[in-house]
């Protein structure tokens, strides 16, 4: 199976032994392609175990697992690292994570900062994020959707309240 963090490589060979505990990522970058992995097989403990110790009591592991079992998960894109490599005590990773969600798919656009702990292990310290949806095309012939007909997307809520916007 291939890994799908897009590495390329299989997830016994990519991914796996990072979140199963057998290894520690190298780089920000491993660590940022491992918790993409986690969060679409709704691995939530390892997201958890890999935040720097002062977020963990912030973070809501039921949203997160609510989160990341709604969402179809499509592809993760590195956008650039800056440091983060294996003598680093500190990373950048930007990336592109696409999911699609109630009928629509967002891109996840995120610029995360890592740093490693006393032990050695790269954590996440915090990301600066924006979700872009991006609406799929109208086919020639489609209808059109009225201001007060249900959304599209599936929400139950009118078209004027929620994608119309």
């Amino acid at each position: 199976m291939q890994c799908p963090c897009g590495s390329g490589l299989s997830f016994d060979r990519c991914c796996q032994p990072n979140i199963s505990g057998d290894a520690m990522p190298p780089t920000a970058e491993a660590l940022m392609r491992s918790r993409y992995t986690a969060y679409t097989r709704g691995d939530i403990g390892y997201i958890a175990a890999t935040l720097v110790a002062d977020q963990r009591n912030a973070f809501d592991a039921v949203a997160a697992k609510n989160w990341a079992t709604r969402a179809t998960w499509l592809g993760l894109r590195i956008v650039s690292t800056t440091r983060g490599g294996v003598d680093d005590a500190d990373g950048v990773v930007s990336f592109v994570a696409t999911y699609r969600e109630g009928g629509r798919t967002i891109e996840h656009h995120e610029v995360s900062q890592f740093r490693r702990d006393d032990d050695g292990a790269w954590r996440f310290v915090s990301g600066d994020t924006r979700a872009v949806v991006t609406e799929q095309k109208r086919t020639a012939g489609a209808a059109k959707v009225g201001r007060n007909d249900p959304c599209p997307c599936g929400s139950g809520k009118k078209s004027k309240f929620c994608c119309g916007r």
